[in-house]
């Protein structure tokens, strides 16, 4: 598991007063020099694919507010939550380590 996967999940923190579950959603996440899966489960895990690595972590929704908690990190990254459609996506540099965009597309 590499941990600099984890840096750039927090480009699917999106701005939003919307508060519907991430439960089951799946993303593709692309950016510069990151791509990767994210598919956020029912029971608050999730599970991160890039290439053939996979990191695990878990995930919370309060309030309008995702934060995710890596297996190898202990320190949570938390921000407001937009649900996305199937098929819908949007780009953001919230929470980018370097400020880069990420495109964040709902693939389930």
């Amino acid at each position: 598991m590499k941990t600099i996967l984890f840096g750039a999940v927090p480009a699917l923190l999106l701005t939003s007063a919307s508060f519907a579950s991430p439960a089951g959603q799946v993303f593709e996440v692309t950016g510069p020099e990151t791509a990767f899966t994210i598919a956020l489960d029912a029971d608050g895990g999730y599970v991160l694919t890039a290439g053939e690595t996979e990191a695990v972590g878990a995930w919370t929704l309060e309030d309008g507010v995702l934060c995710l908690v890596s297996a190898d990190i202990e320190e949570p990254n938390c921000g407001t939550w937009t649900d996305l459609e199937v098929g819908e996506s949007n780009v953001s540099a919230d929470w980018s380590q370097d400020g880069s965009e990420h495109t964040i597309l709902r693939v389930e």
